[in-house]
């Protein structure tokens, strides 16, 4: 088992637990909170991830905040039954899906 791997499972249950755990790129964070917070104005990660729970068929394993191309963007790794995973991207000011890749295991492969 891969630390990413490790890493992921282990995001996913602090988010099934309710922890709401998520990490950011940037200037996103506050100094000494030892937790990423989302500037105001954006949705939550928590709206987000019953969003996302409400479309999908899977288990949510990592999420991101990101900062692209001039505005705020959740990125949210979803894996199914079947071990499938996708990589949804979601507006954080409005909600509206942006994009959606299934993540291939040759993908893994180009990354490590």
């Amino acid at each position: 088992m891969t630390i990413r791997t490790i890493a992921g499972i282990l995001v996913g249950v602090a988010l099934a637990s309710g922890l709401g755990v998520f990490t950011a790129k940037g200037d996103e964070s506050q100094p000494g909170s030892g937790a990423a917070q989302a500037p105001s104005g954006l949705l939550t990660l928590e709206d987000i991830v019953r969003q996302v729970q409400a479309q999908t068929l899977g288990k949510v394993v990592e999420t991101e905040l990101e900062h692209k191309h001039g505005r705020y963007v959740y990125e949210v790794e979803v894996v199914d039954d079947q071990g499938v995973k996708t990589e949804l991207k979601y507006d954080a000011k409005t909600g509206e899906l942006i994009s959606s890749k299934v993540e291939h295991d040759e993908d893994e492969e180009d990354e490590d």
